[in-house]
């Protein structure tokens, strides 16, 4: 478990997974994936499952967000590696409950997570968010952590898919 200022930054476990499931089943979160929202909750572990073995195998991946205030678990964000154009990457992600947005949450938790990743890797990989180009919010939080737009690989696997890394 990772910690900042205002949040606990857990690994994802099965007692996380129906409040992480409501925040993907809920339209307002998804209004830019291209997927929609989660619709059962069965089809959503397979993926949440997937996070859980990415932790195991690289002790690192996709956290649970949980104010420590509240205590509750209201999203998740995080680094995986993913493969673009034949380069190993990390892939930033982050999905929080409208109700917790424009607060500072994702930067806050990106930040030490990314500390953190960078440690374990000893920072040999880029840092890309996939987004699509209308998402002005993800776009914002990606510029905000020094990412840079790359329009060389604009629509690379999806319509409207723009690409943001570092370096």
């Amino acid at each position: 478990m990772l910690e900042t200022e205002r949040l606990l930054l857990d690994i994802p476990s099965e007692a996380h997974l129906t409040a992480i499931f409501k925040v993907h089943a809920d339209p307002s979160t998804q209004q830019f994936n291209p997927d929609g929202p989660a619709t059962h909750i069965e089809q959503f572990r397979k993926r949440y499952q997937t996070w859980i073995a990415h932790h195991d195998t690289h002790q690192f991946g996709y956290y649970i967000l949980i104010e420590k205030l509240i205590g509750e678990p209201f999203g998740v964000c995080g680094l995986q590696y993913a493969y673009v154009q034949g380069e190993t990457v990390l892939n930033v992600y982050y999905r929080i409950a409208t109700d917790n947005t424009r607060k500072g949450f994702v930067k806050e938790a990106l930040t030490a997570i990314i500390d953190h990743v960078c440690q374990l890797t000893e920072d040999q990989y880029r840092m890309l968010v996939l987004t699509k180009k209308e998402n002005i919010p993800s776009i914002k939080t990606a510029e905000s952590l020094g990412l840079q737009y790359d329009k060389t690989l604009d629509n690379l696997n999806g319509e409207g898919n723009v690409f943001f890394f570092n370096r």
